[in-house]
């Protein structure tokens, strides 16, 4: 569908907040595009449901945004509705750009059905057209890696916890099996991972995964004891060959949690 037809689609008040939205950017000089994501781009919206979106800006305008940390777009003028608001982000086109050739699944996610109201970009809107797609070239590499940490934090961490009688190993631990058992499910069946919020949701929503899955996965973090944790990991192990054999998580557990700052800058909860 065309821009026109997309908001044709449209209830007829997020329709005219997305047209306000785009009008106001159109009439400042900073901005050079707004794309319009979340529920209300996915046809999924409910009434009072806000406009997610994306605000394109000048490469010196992000910068100097980002440099006072002032990257959120949080407004009501315009969302003329109850409960309307926008919730957006500053980007650049380099933001973009990145997203499509590199982007982490919850980026590229975020992308789906997104489309572009106005732009002063030449094909911005295809751009964003290729951006939500599962990254196929890392599939077989994730499969190893997300089975590992479920391997590790569940045949171990977890039951030390149990041990050492640690409620927060044990919290953690378990969180992180529900976690990666869990992207392992969305890599099995090609979905994005969304974010943690929207985990379970689509874990729902995905067709092929162990029988009794979702069963097992809350019996595992509302009591997460030996035995629910040993159900839970069960189903995993044998739905699927994940590519790596069982001597072989410890090597890659280490790589990706405990030397992740090799070849980077190390992840925030690390630093």
């Amino acid at each position: 569908m065309d821009v026109q037809q997309r908001l044709d689609a449209l209830r007829e008040h997020h329709r005219n907040a997305v047209i306000h939205l785009a009008e106001r950017v159109r009439n400042d000089p900073d901005f050079l595009a707004v794309v319009i994501i979340g529920s209300v781009a996915k046809g999924i919206a409910r009434e009072d449901s806000d406009i997610d979106c994306y605000i394109v800006a000048k490469d010196e305008v992000f910068a100097e945004r980002r440099e006072r940390d002032d990257l959120f777009f949080n407004e009501r003028e315009g969302c003329n509705y109850p409960g309307g608001y926008y919730d957006g982000k500053i980007v650049n086109y380099d933001f973009i750009k990145a997203a499509a050739e590199k982007g982490s699944e919850p980026t590229r996610a975020s992308f789906e059905g997104g489309f572009v109201p106005f732009t002063r970009i030449s094909g911005l809107g295809e751009l964003v057209d290729t951006i939500a797609v599962y990254p196929e070239h890392q599939r077989e590499r994730n499969f190893a890696d997300f089975y590992a940490q479920v391997a590790l934090y569940g045949g171990y961490f977890a039951k030390r916890a149990l041990a050492l009688d640690n409620t927060y190993l044990l919290m953690h631990s378990v969180s992180q099996v529900a976690l990666f058992a869990g992207r392992l499910i969305l890599a099995y069946n090609r979905i994005l991972f969304p974010c943690h919020k929207s985990l379970k949701h689509a874990l729902e929503k995905a067709p092929a995964k162990p029988d009794d899955y979702m069963k097992l996965h809350d019996e595992m973090l509302m009591n997460p004891t030996k035995e629910t944790i040993d159900a839970f990991m069960k189903c995993i192990r044998t739905f699927h060959d994940w590519g790596i054999d069982s001597k072989k998580t410890v090597s890659r557990f280490v790589e990706n949690n405990e030397w992740n700052w090799l070849e980077g800058e190390p992840p925030l909860s690390d630093r």
